[in-house]
């Protein structure tokens, strides 16, 4: 494989990004549940105003990886940080340092913006895990929650009610 190159994605790339999460989605399993759109990664990744980056890796000229990450903020620090939230290297490019790469650039982002942490969560089976203790990234005792779908809908409506 030639030298990888980083760069940050760009409207032009909306594709080819939505491309490589559908094959993080199904490497990881999650295929049923990605249901983003080639006009949702337009509009929320490249729109007037961006809810998210995405750094894309390149070799020979082709995309082989991609992180992408977003700001959050510690009250606790008073310092902003990064959240990773998907990275993905195609399996030609695996085992090449590419995924290295990205997250030395993601913390290259974090220590530019004055961040006091890059943080992401990753599934319990997923194989990742010993890649990210590899470069220093070491698990938390946080336990994550997530309200979606009917329960969230309905949560939302008991303030919605409580409102009137």
């Amino acid at each position: 494989m030639s030298a990888v190159s980083l760069r940050k994605a760009d409207a032009n790339d909306a594709e080819t990004v939505h491309a490589m999460l559908r094959a993080l989605a199904e490497a990881v399993g999650e295929a049923e549940a990605f249901t983003a759109s080639v006009a949702d990664v337009r509009r929320d990744g490249f729109g007037p105003v961006p809810l998210y980056e995405t750094l894309i890796a390149e070799a020979a000229g082709r995309p082989v990886g991609l992180l992408t990450l977003f700001p959050t903020y510690s009250t606790y620090k008073g310092r902003p940080c990064l959240h990773v939230n998907d990275l993905y290297v195609a399996p030609e490019a695996r085992q090449r340092g590419v995924a290295r790469r990205l997250m030395a650039r993601a913390c290259s982002l974090a220590v530019e913006r004055r961040c006091c942490r890059v943080e992401l969560k990753v599934l319990e089976n997923n194989a990742a895990r010993d890649f990210y203790e590899s470069i220093g990234m070491g698990a938390t005792a946080e336990v994550a929650y997530t309200i979606r779908g009917q329960a969230l809908s309905d949560l939302a409506d008991e303030d919605h009610s409580e409102q009137e």
